[in-house]
């Protein structure tokens, strides 16, 4: 691409070379024209000659510029339309499933003497066509190599990921608090114990009516209390997925004083977006004197899928 630019940069070059002189023949001639003012014929052959050259270098000089840029925009026009007609299709099937207005709002609080805290979380966004089904699913391993058989799945629209030794369905370590669709309440399903790559888990189903599942969006939210370890670790990292491609996302923590933070970070070096790039704000919501208090993430570019954004809490101690 350099090499080409560097083509095209040295045939404009000389283009205006030859356009100054002869721009430039053609003054000399009229001025000679002038010297010879006492040879009619003369004078008149040099004055047309002249005016000739000089009016033709003027004509190169003006529509050569209109012209190159002319083209210019042509070529890019045509770039433009290609890759719109290539990538349109890509993009509006990703756009298609993703999920719309997405709000992650997370508070950490209630450390007890075992070294867990609670992390209540909600989350609510709108997407065009829900499953029959809403899923949850907890599972109790040190990896997350389990929920890779469940990658395209959108049933599952939560899953969470706890310490070996817990018992996922303890509703003290995971618990499902409410899950609306469309501003009404699901009944609540019994727990499903099962296991997932040889990990126990537990897994909470929420069927959807059909009169429900009406065509255009619809708004889901839901919230989910979990047990984090927090142990006697310095840097507390709350982390979260994009399992499906998000628009307009937002994810807000808040950190109670029981915790301890000193100081709040955000991070989102984890981020693969899609287009163009938007506005990305993130940091600390509250002046420094509360910084440790809250964070925040927002975007208006569109995340893909594997997109994640951590929260790092440093304790001080």
């Amino acid at each position: 691409m350099s090499d080409q630019r560097r083509l095209i940069s040295e045939v404009r070059r000389t283009v205006r070379t030859y356009n100054l002189l002869v721009f430039v023949l053609g003054a000399v001639t009229l001025v000679l024209s002038v010297n010879r003012a006492h040879d009619d014929v003369v004078v008149k052959s040099l004055e047309v000659v002249g005016t000739t050259l000089v009016s033709a270098a003027m004509v190169s000089f003006i529509f050569g510029h209109i012209t190159i840029r002319d083209t210019t925009l042509q070529v890019n026009q045509a770039i433009d339309d290609a890759l719109r007609e290539v990538l349109q299709p890509i993009r509006e099937n990703l756009f298609a499933g993703a999920l719309a207005r997405y709000r992650w709002d997370c508070h950490l609080d209630t450390p007890d003497p075992d070294g867990y805290a609670l992390q209540a979380m909600r989350v609510s966004y709108q997407v065009h066509q829900i499953p029959r089904e809403l899923r949850f699913l907890c599972v109790s391993s040190l990896t997350d190599e389990s929920f890779t058989r469940l990658e395209g799945d959108h049933r599952y629209i939560f899953r969470w990921q706890v310490d070996e030794g817990l018992i996922p369905g303890d509703p003290a370590c995971f618990h499902i608090g409410h899950v609306r669709v469309d501003g009404q309440v699901l009944p609540p399903a019994p727990p499903r114990s099962t296991t997932l790559h040889g990990s126990p888990a537990v897994e909470y189903r929420f069927p959807v009516s059909e009169p429900r599942r009406h065509h255009g969006f619809h708004a889901v939210e839901f919230s989910v209390t979990a047990r984090k370890y927090l142990g006697q670790d310095r840097e507390i990292r709350v982390q979260a997925y994009v399992f499906r491609p998000v628009l307009d996302a937002e994810y807000r923590l808040t950190v109670g004083e029981a915790i301890g933070a000193q100081i709040l970070n955000t991070q989102v070096s984890g981020l693969s977006r899609l287009g163009a790039g938007g506005m990305a704000h993130y940091g600390q919501t509250y002046p420094t004197s509360f910084g440790k208090v809250a964070a925040h993430a927002i975007f208006t570019t569109p995340l893909q899928t594997g997109s994640s954004i951590v929260f790092t809490i440093d304790r001080g101690h």
